[in-house]
C-alpha cells in the first residue's frame, strides 16, 4: 500500500481485494488505513458480503462480521458501517475517526452525482489518471448531466482533458477543452486546450484555435511563455539535472551507469502503472 503498517492483528493468509484501487488487504489495520486514506472513494458498494465473509473467515471477528451484516441487510448508513470497522480495529485516534465519520456522512448528504464528481476530483488528486477518466465518462454519460447547470458539466469535461493531459493524450484533452468551453465560457478551459496544441507541436491547430477565440497576439504570447515557464520547473530541472549525473558515469563506471538506467527505467514503469491503475 505504499508504506508500512504496524499491525496488532494477525495478517490473514487471504487477502481482501479492493477493486476500486487494486489493492489486496491483509489485516483489519489495513481495512482501516484503506477507509481513512480513500474516504471519498467509499461508496454503498463498500458494503457487500464478500467483506462480511473476509472478516468471518480471515480475520476472524464473526461478532464484527454480524455487526457489519446488520447495518448492511437493514439499509444501515455507510458511515455506521464503517464506523464499526475503525472501532474494532483501534487504528485511529478518536479524532480521526471522528473527522473520517463526519466526512462520510457529508457525502451521504449529497446525491449520487455530486458523490461521483467528488470521487473523480479525488481520483484526479491522487494521480490515477485513467481512474479518473473513466469516472468522469461515466458522469458526463448519466442522465443527471442531462439536468446539471451547463457550468458543472463544462468543468467536468475540463477536469477530464486534464486527466487527458496528463497522460500525454492531446488530442483528447483538446477536444475536452473546447467542449468544456462551449458550456462553460471559462478563458482557462481555451488556455489549457491551447496548451496543449503547444505540447503536440501544432502551431497551425495552436494558431487556429487562438483566432477562433480571439485571442490577440499579446494573448498568444502569454500563453507560450507560461507553458515555456511550467516546463522549467523545479521538479523538471531536477529530473534533467539526475539524468545528467547518470550520463557522466557511462564512460567512468559503467556497471554503476546501467544500475542506475534500469533504476531509472523500474521508476519509470512503476509511475505509469500506478496513473493507470483503475
Amino acid at each position: 500500500m505504499g508504506e508500512l503498517l504496524l499491525c496488532n492483528e494477525s495478517i490473514t493468509a487471504m487477502p481482501y481485494y479492493v477493486e476500486g484501487i487494486s489493492v489486496n488487504l491483509y489485516s483489519l489495520e489495513e481495512l482501516s488505513y484503506y477507509i481513512m486514506n480513500n474516504v471519498y472513494l467509499l461508496d454503498r458498494d463498500f458494503m457487500n458480503e464478500e467483506l462480511c465473509t473476509w472478516i468471518f473467515g480471515e480475520v476472524k471477528l464473526p461478532k464484527l462480521a454480524a455487526r457489519l451484516r446488520e447495518i448492511m441487510h437493514g439499509n444501515g448508513l455507510l458511515s455506521d458501517f464503517c464506523l464499526e470497522i475503525l472501532k474494532e480495529s483501534g487504528y485511529c485516534t478518536m479524532q480521526e475517526m471522528q473527522e473520517i465519520i463526519f466526512a462520510i456522512r457529508q457525502m451521504e448528504e449529497k446525491t449520487d452525482f455530486e458523490c461521483s464528481k467528488i470521487r473523480a476530483d479525488k481520483l484526479m488528486e491522487n494521480q490515477k489518471f485513467l481512474s479518473a477518466i473513466y469516472e468522469y465518462k461515466r458522469l458526463l454519460d448519466s442522465e443527471e448531466a442531462k439536468k446539471e447547470n451547463a457550468i458543472i458539466v463544462g468543468n467536468i469535461w475540463h477536469n477530464l482533458g486534464t486527466a487527458y493531459a496528463r497522460m500525454f493524450l492531446f488530442e483528447e484533452a483538446i477536444k475536452c477543452y473546447k467542449k468544456a468551453y462551449s458550456l462553460n465560457e471559462k478563458s482557462e478551459s481555451i488556455r489549457e486546450c491551447l496548451m496543449a496544441y503547444r505540447c503536440m507541436h501544432d502551431e497551425a491547430g495552436f494558431l487556429a484555435t487562438a483566432a477562433e477565440n480571439h485571442i490577440d497576439d499579446m494573448g498568444i504570447v502569454e500563453i507560450k511563455n507560461e507553458l515555456s515557464i511550467a516546463s522549467r520547473n523545479e521538479e523538471t530541472v531536477k529530473f534533467e539535472e539526475e539524468l545528467e549525473a547518470i550520463a557522466m558515469l557511462a564512460d567512468r563506471d559503467k556497471a554503476l551507469y546501467n544500475k542506475k538506467i534500469k533504476e531509472l527505467i523500474f521508476k519509470w514503469k512503476e509511475d505509469y502503472r500506478r496513473i493507470c491503475r483503475v
